[in-house]
């Protein structure tokens, strides 16, 4: 559940673990460095495919009249990178689709998380130059999360 006190940090470990159960790893099996979802770029060696997720933007405006509750509007990254251009579309779909369709679950969705009006505000291809290099793909999602 995500907290008022921590709902950035909570926010993205909810996507994180969500992500982590509900898409596949090409190479589940042999992974050897690193994680397949990580809530900050590598730093060091990682095999590809890995899933970032970041928020990258948040506003924040008062939830009524003489209040000090906010309702906050949240813009998070999640960019896949992958060995090659299929592999990219696959997990990119994955994501979506998954997070397109937990919106209203009972106990375990984004709304029961207090993450509400779900929006794909954008999908663009990010890929690095020659051949060999990693595919990249940048969802950018919006979430509102009310009275913190």
């Amino acid at each position: 559940m995500v907290n008022s006190e921590t709902f950035i940090r909570d926010i993205l470990l909810f996507l994180k673990g969500d992500l982590l159960e509900n898409i596949d790893d090409p190479i589940a099996a042999g992974r050897t460095n690193g994680s397949f979802i990580m809530t900050s770029y590598p730093q060091r060696i990682t095999q590809y495919p890995i899933i970032t997720i970041k928020l990258v933007n948040q506003s924040a405006e008062r939830a009524g009249m003489q209040t000090t509750a906010m309702d906050v509007n949240l813009t998070i990254e999640i960019r896949v990178w992958a060995r090659n251009q299929a592999e990219k579309d696959d997990i990119s779909n994955q994501i979506y689709k998954r997070l397109r369709d937990i919106q209203f679950t009972t106990l375990t969705g984004s709304v029961a998380n207090d993450l509400h009006h779900y929006k794909l505000n954008s999908d663009v291809e990010v890929d690095e130059p020659g051949e060999g290099n990693p595919k990249s793909r940048i969802l950018q999602i919006n979430y509102k999360f009310y009275n913190i």
